[in-house]
C-alpha cells in the first residue's frame, strides 16, 4: 500500500499542529524559577522555586521540601509531608493564603 504524496503532507501538517498546541498547553516553569521574598512581615520567609518543579520553603532556620506547578492559572504547592497550598501567581509576585493567617505576598528576589 503506497500513500500519496498528498496523504504525507496532511499528516505531516495534523502532526505539527498537534505538537504546537500540545506545547504551547504546557506552561515552562522557567520562567516562575527563582527566590521569591515576603513582603510585611518581621521574619524571614523565601520561596526557592526550581524549574524542575522542586522548591523549598523557608522560614527562619527551618526548610519544608515541595512539589510545585501551575494548574489553570493557579500556583499549587504539594508538601512532601501531605496536603496542598493554592495561591495566584502574577508577573514576579505570588500571593497565598494559609489557612488560619492572613495572607502571603511573596515578591521575586532580584
Amino acid at each position: 500500500m503506497r500513500l500519496s504524496r498528498k496523504s504525507v503532507v496532511a499528516a505531516s501538517v495534523l502532526l505539527l499542529c498537534i505538537l504546537l498546541v500540545a506545547g504551547l498547553a504546557c506552561e515552562s516553569k522557567d520562567r516562575y524559577a527563582g527566590t521569591y521574598e515576603v513582603q510585611g512581615k518581621a521574619e524571614e520567609v523565601r520561596l526557592e522555586l526550581k524549574a524542575s518543579g522542586e522548591g523549598l520553603w523557608i522560614s527562619g532556620s527551618q526548610e519544608v521540601s515541595f512539589s510545585w506547578y501551575i494548574k489553570s492559572g493557579e500556583f499549587r504547592i504539594h508538601a512532601k509531608e501531605g496536603g496542598v497550598i493554592v495561591g495566584e501567581i502574577q508577573g514576579d509576585t505570588i500571593k497565598i493564603k494559609i489557612p488560619g493567617q492572613k495572607e502571603m505576598l511573596f515578591q521575586k528576589a532580584p
